[in-house]
This record gives structure tokens, C-alpha cells and sequence, in this order.
């Protein structure tokens, strides 16, 4: 099943935001492309806030978003969930996973029951890298694409 752009980011966010970044220090997506998989980002998250860089006639600018920029039903998911004061919050619960394989089904599991496939960030796979043949490109314009996400890296 392929996923929206928005659900992609959406996946990113999550992985980025909330897994144990000492198990899983640079954990990356790992998405098929055009029958060729891929690793990268689709947003660039800077503590809670994604970053994009932007021209501004003179100079290069950092533009923060919050998470809300993917869309708003994503930033209403999250907060209904983070309302719980328990071990089932998502935050919490994604935090505890050491497992990629648990990881991965969890954050799709949460992606999946977002309906919304809007997004306003722009439609780039950051830093990708081709496993199949070790192209290295500092973006990938993503638009139209099929595209689905089937591992995590270590």
C-alpha cells in the first residue's frame, strides 16, 4: 500500500520525535521508489520544531513549523493521545519500544487511522541515499510519486 506524502512526514515526525534515540540513534525510513528503496528524511526536526530552509531574496532562513504544518488532523491525533496520563500515551509508549520491527508497526498503526493526506511541507526526501545503487543526493523531489515506506534502519 503506498503512503501519502503527508502520512510519510507524518511516519518521520514520530520516528524522529519519539523513539529511544539511545537504542535507535540514526534510525532512518527506508521507502521504495520507482521499484528502488531509498533511506532519508521527509522533515527535518529540530528538538519539536520542523525546520524547512527557505530563500528570502538576500539569504538563506531556518522557517520553524510545528508538527500542525503536516496537517491539522496529525497535531489533533497526537494531543488526544498525549491527553492520557498513562504508559498509553503515545510519547510514552513509543519511547519504551526497543524493537525496530515494534517500532515500525506502532507508528504505522497510528499513521494509518489518519485520514487527512494534505500537507504544506514541501515534498522532499532529504539526505536520500539509494540502497540499490549508492547514489547519494542531498534531495529528492518526491512529487507524484509512489511511494512506501517497508523498513527502518538501524
Amino acid at each position: 500500500m503506498n503512503q501519502s506524502l503527508a502520512h510519510l512526514q507524518m511516519f518521520d515526525y514520530l520516528l524522529k520525535k519519539y523513539r529511544d534515540k539511545e537504542v535507535f540513534p540514526d534510525s532512518k525510513m527506508v521507502v521504495e521508489i520507482d521499484g528502488k528503496l531509498w533511506a532519508g528524511d521527509f522533515i527535518h526536526l529540530d528538538d519539536c520544531q520542523i525546520v524547512e530552509i527557505d530563500w528570502d531574496d538576500q539569504r538563506y532562513t531556518r522557517v520553524p513549523k510545528t508538527r500542525a504544518a503536516i496537517n491539522d488532523e496529525f497535531d489533533m491525533s497526537i494531543q488526544n493521545s498525549n491527553v492520557n496520563v498513562s504508559e498509553n500515551r503515545l510519547d510514552a509508549k513509543l519511547a519504551k519500544i526497543k524493537n525496530l520491527e515494534i517500532l515500525y508497526q506502532e507508528i504505522m498503526q497510528f499513521v494509518s487511522q489518519i485520514k487527512n493526506e494534505n500537507t504544506s511541507l514541501k515534498p522532499y526526501l532529504y539526505g536520500a541515499y539509494c540502497l540499490d545503487t549508492r547514489v547519494k543526493l542531498p534531495f529528492l523531489d518526491v512529487t507524484g510519486k509512489s511511494i512506501q515506506v517497508v523498513a527502518l534502519s538501524k
